[in-house]
C-alpha cells in the first residue's frame, strides 16, 4: 500500500476537499484520503469495498469499473450516521498505475442542494400555514383601528399591545427558522470545539434561574464530578440546553422543581460508544405515549393554545433534535401523564 500511495501523490490526494478512494483489481481499497475517513466515518484501508461501503448500486460500479469499464457514476443517499446525498465518481486508471490501484472512486456530497430543495418546500408548507393566523389577527386589528376604534383610546392601546405580541410571534418563529437552517445545513459535519457540559450548564443556570423564580420554581443541578470535555459546538449545545431547561420550566407545576444530572455513560442508546448524559427532569402534566415520537417534528405542539400563549413555535425540539445529530448523539424523551418529562440529551465522548 505504501508504494501506490507514494507513487500516486499521496499529499495531491490528502489536498482533495472531497473523500477520495484508491482500489485495487480485487476491489480492496489501498488508499483512502483523510476527507473520506472523517466525512464517511469508516475505516476503509485494506478491506473489500462490500465490508466499509456495502451499498448495491456502489458495489456495482465499482466492479464494473475493476473489470474494465471507463467511468461509472452513481446518485445515493445515507441514512446514517446523518442523512446524506452523494454523487460517486468511479473512474478507471489502470492504465496509470501499475502498483496496484485501478480505480479512482471521488465522492461529492450534494446534500446540501437536495436539502435546499427539500426546506424550500417545507418552509412554503409549514411557514404559511403557521403565519396565517398572526397575519389574519393583524390585519383584522389594523381594519379595527382603522375604523370602529379609531377614537377609542382604551381599545387602541389593547389592540396594539396583541399587535405587538404577535409580531414578536412572527420574529420568534423566523429566528427559529433561521437556527434551524443553519444547523441542517451542517449537520453533516461533525463539530471539533473543545467543549466544557458543565460551564455551558453553570451559564445556562445564570440565564434561566430568573425564570424560574417567576414560576416559584427550583433548579436543581446534580453534576458528576468526573465529567470532561468533548469535542462540540459551544453555541449550538448551550441553545440545546437553554431550550430543553425552559421548555421544563414554562410546562413544570408551578412551585415545583427541575432536575439537572449529568454522568458518563458507557453506552449511548441507539448509537454505542460511552459518552455523557445530561438529563432534565420537570414535574408536570407530562405528555402521552402517543405524542412522544412527534415532538421533535417541526411545528408539532401537545397543546396548540398552551404553546402559543406561552411563546412557544413548535421549531424549538426539532432545533434540538438535529443539534444533537450534528454531534452524532442522541435524544431520549421520557414521560408519565401526571407526573412530568424527562429529556436525556446523550453526547459521545
Amino acid at each position: 500500500m505504501t508504494t501506490v500511495i507514494d507513487n500516486f501523490n499521496a499529499h495531491l490526494l490528502e489536498a482533495f476537499p472531497d473523500p477520495v478512494v484508491l482500489l485495487n483489481r480485487a476491489r480492496e481499497v489501498v488508499f483512502a484520503n483523510q476527507a473520506a475517513h472523517e466525512v464517511l466515518e469508516a475505516n476503509y484501508n485494506d478491506r473489500d469495498l462490500a465490508q466499509s461501503f456495502p451499498v448495491p448500486d456502489v458495489l456495482a460500479a465499482a466492479e464494473a469499473v475493476v473489470n474494465g469499464e471507463a467511468i461509472r457514476e452513481v446518485d445515493i443517499s445515507l441514512s446514517v450516521p446523518v442523512p446524506r446525498n452523494l454523487k460517486i465518481r468511479i473512474v478507471s486508471i489502470a492504465d496509470a498505475m501499475a502498483e496496484g490501484a485501478v480505480a479512482l472512486m471521488v465522492f461529492q456530497d450534494i446534500s446540501s442542494e437536495t436539502l435546499a430543495e427539500q426546506m424550500r418546500q417545507d418552509f412554503v408548507a409549514n411557514v404559511s400555514h403557521e403565519l396565517r393566523s398572526p397575519i389574519a389577527s393583524l390585519i383584522g386589528i389594523i381594519e379595527t383601528l382603522q375604523g370602529p376604534a379609531k377614537d377609542d383610546p382604551e381599545g387602541r392601546e389593547r389592540f396594539l399591545s396583541i399587535m405587538g405580541d404577535e409580531s414578536q410571534r412572527m420574529a420568534r418563529m423566523i429566528d427559529d427558522l433561521l437556527s434551524l437552517s443553519r444547523v441542517e445545513t451542517s449537520e453533516r459535519l461533525r463539530p471539533q470545539e473543545q467543549v466544557n457540559v458543565i460551564d455551558l450548564l453553570e451559564l445556562t443556570r445564570e440565564l434561566l434561574i430568573g425564570r424560574a423564580e417567576e414560576r416559584k420554581m427550583e433548579l436543581v443541578f446534580d453534576f458528576a464530578a468526573d465529567i470532561s470535555v468533548l469535542a462540540g459546538d459551544h453555541d449550538e449545545l448551550m441553545e440545546v440546553f437553554q431550550n430543553l431547561i425552559d421548555n421544563a420550566i414554562k410546562y413544570g407545576r408551578e412551585a415545583s422543581s427541575v432536575r439537572i444530572t449529568t454522568g458518563l455513560v458507557e453506552h449511548i442508546p441507539e448509537i454505542g460508544g460511552a459518552g455523557i448524559a445530561v438529563a432534565i427532569e420537570n414535574k408536570g402534566d407530562g405528555i402521552a405515549p402517543d405524542q412522544l415520537p412527534r415532538l421533535t417534528e417541526r411545528f408539532y405542539r401537545v397543546d396548540k393554545g398552551r404553546s402559543r400563549k406561552l411563546g412557544g413555535t413548535g421549531l424549538g425540539l426539532a432545533i434540538v433534535k438535529h443539534i444533537v445529530s450534528h454531534h452524532r448523539g442522541h435524544l431520549s424523551i421520557k414521560s408519565t401523564l401526571g407526573k412530568g418529562a424527562t429529556f436525556t440529551v446523550y453526547l459521545p465522548l
